[in-house]
């Protein structure tokens, strides 16, 4: 059977029980029933045995990615940005309301130091969001991996399959076609029929166990694949979170504050309360300078909006992303139980 002429795509209880009865009339499988050689014991246990192996190897191997994978929790980072964004103070930049209490009031505050503060904080926040850039990265990474998985599990399930129908047509010829007709010659008094006979009856138990078994290799590769399809999707959430609060956020806020410093540098270096007390004196009305500070200070205004806007994009997608990351966390332990229930 090869993966052009007989695929499945998603992996569920639902879809394997309706692509069991596919395979009935694949002509693989068929081959396989009839090379199913029922006076060779040793070839009737080694029925399956390989992609069984191989599938609880696989399960292994899941159940690591589950219980090792720490990408997603960062708890060190997360605390390392909160404590960088509540060093953010907006009245750094609104401090005075009023357009003429802003021009007179003396000034309650080191510039110098302030300045500092924030190229502090954009030298920090620079460093965090390229960690971030890694998480994503990592995240990314492991999805690839997964999706790699899910394929495996799926070829896995296959080959399993088409050895369970075989075994399964092989029961059904050994009990409705060879012990009925032993059965009736065993009645007329044939003892070599009654001796056939015994050996097809041990022979289709043998034939049900090994059905049995080969059904519970099988209920791993069902189990396993949505467990991969949840860590996939739980990381794509995560991606997606970091991808907008953080990645994307960061730089552009960083930027905006900047902006919002020098901006606030230039202010200070080119008005003062006394220069523009003069200007009212001697002109008697409002100056150009002064309908120029009006609009710069208007433009601060609207910086200070957006970085504000940012700082809760920011501080929002921290609370965001470690709600969905407990979330995930006790997904990956119900996985991870259901796939010990499974090896037990």
């Amino acid at each position: 059977m090869s993966n052009n002429s007989l695929t499945l795509k998603q992996l569920t209880l639902e879809t394997a029980e309706a692509f069991k009865e596919q395979l009935r009339d694949h002509a693989e499988v068929k081959q396989i029933a009839n090379q199913i050689d029922i006076k060779n014991q040793l070839e009737l246990l080694a029925l399956g045995k390989e992609p069984a192996t191989k599938l609880a190897t696989f399960a292994d191997q899941i159940l690591a990615i589950i219980t090792q994978s720490t990408t997603f929790e960062s708890n060190e980072l997360f605390k390392q940005l909160e404590a960088l964004m509540q060093t953010f103070d907006k009245q750094d930049f609104t401090e005075q309301k009023g357009f003429f209490k802003k021009l007179f009031a003396r000034k309650t505050k080191n510039d110098g130091d302030l300045f500092t503060k924030y190229n502090g904080l954009g030298r920090e926040i620079e460093k965090i969001h390229y960690q971030f850039v890694l998480m994503e990265e990592e995240l990314a990474k492991d999805n690839r991996v997964l999706a790699r998985l899910y394929q495996e599990d799926l070829m896995y399930y296959l080959e399993l399959e088409k050895y369970i129908v075989a075994t399964d047509m092989k029961l059904h010829e050994v009990q409705t076609t060879l012990i009925p007709m032993y059965e009736k010659q065993s009645e007329a008094g044939n003892q070599l029929a009654k001796m056939e006979l015994n050996r097809l009856q041990a022979i289709a138990e043998m034939l049900q166990q090994k059905i049995d078994d080969l059904e519970k290799s099988r209920m791993v590769a069902i189990i396993t694949a949505p467990q991969i399809d949840m860590l996939r999707n739980g990381n794509s959430e995560l991606i997606e979170q970091i991808n907008g609060a953080f990645v994307k956020t960061i730089p552009v806020f960083k930027m905006g504050l900047m902006n919002a410093v020098n901006e606030r540098r230039q202010q200070l270096q080119s008005q003062s309360a006394s220069a523009f007390e003069d200007r009212m004196k001697q002109f008697g009305g409002a100056s150009k300078e002064a309908v120029q500070l009006c609009t710069a200070m208007a433009q601060q205004s609207s910086t200070t909006q957006t970085l504000e806007e940012m700082w809760d994009t920011i501080v929002s997608g921290i609370a965001n992303y470690q709600q969905l990351r407990d979330e995930q966390t006790v997904k990956r332990q119900q996985a991870e139980q259901q796939l010990l229930t499974l090896r037990s």
